[in-house]
């Protein structure tokens, strides 16, 4: 059964889909950050594309790379157009029932998380950090939420995350997941990932109704074979793993 984030994922993407694409797909630090992993990848080589939308730009630039493309999204609108118009294997599916069918060299979630928990973003990620090839990285693109938090007393007690917090989306208030930008170096440096390159800057989404927002992109490398750590902090009502 999907999650209510995941419902409120399908709800506002699905009837977005190429609207969010136009504002959204000329961001040069996302372009940046997908072509410095493509560097970091063999070719040829297999990888996943969390939330992939529409395909553009990051299952297309990984593709046009020569990387085997896997993706997936909650919106069929979305996948339909992946699929029309980008090669790879694109599904209909939400992050905490989809199951990654092998490894990969590679894993991207850029700006897939917004609408989850906290301890659905804990699962997610754990999971798809655990079918990384020795070696494999993790693309990681997320609003750090210290410039938009402004009550200290929404964050967690770690000062890590908050949730269904109104953030700017589209020229709309939206209920956002964030971490913050520490809180997301720290979720991937607990489970035993090294983070090889991080950029913080501030995109003007080429739409009149909204407003710069701060965007963080992170690459993670899982160094060996070893078993992956879970993140911490743990979610409030989780001792054990997925």
């Amino acid at each position: 059964m999907s999650t209510p984030g995941a419902v409120a994922g399908l709800e506002t993407f699905d009837s977005l889909n190429i609207d969010y694409e136009k504002a959204y797909h000329n961001n040069p630090y996302k372009i940046a950050c997908i072509k410095k992993a493509i560097t970091l990848i063999k070719p040829g080589s297999r990888v996943l594309d969390v939330g992939c939308g529409t395909g553009v730009p990051v299952s297309d630039t990984l593709s046009k790379a020569g990387l085997d493309v896997v993706g997936f999204d909650i919106s069929p609108k979305m996948v339909d157009l992946a699929q029309s118009r980008v090669a790879g294997t694109f599904t209909v599916s939400d992050m905490l029932r989809y199951q990654p069918g092998g490894t990969f060299a590679g894993v991207f979630i850029i700006f897939a998380t917004l609408q989850l928990s906290y301890a659905d973003f804990h699962t997610a990620v754990y999971k798809f950090a655990n079918v990384l090839d020795p070696g494999g990285i993790l693309a990681l693109g997320q609003m750090p939420g210290d410039n938009y938090v402004k009550d200290e007393s929404h964050w967690d007690s770690t000062r890590t995350y908050v949730e269904d917090y109104d953030a700017p989306f589209m020229g709309e208030p939206l209920p956002t997941f964030m971490l913050s930008a520490q809180g997301q170096r720290d979720f991937l440096t607990s489970m035993g990932l090294e983070i090889i390159s991080e950029t913080i800057d501030a995109f003007q989404p080429d739409n009149p109704k909204c407003d710069p927002e701060d965007q963080q992109y992170i690459i993670a490398r899982r160094p060996t074979a070893e078993s992956l750590a879970l993140p911490r902090p743990l979610p409030k009502d989780a001792t054990t793993g997925v």
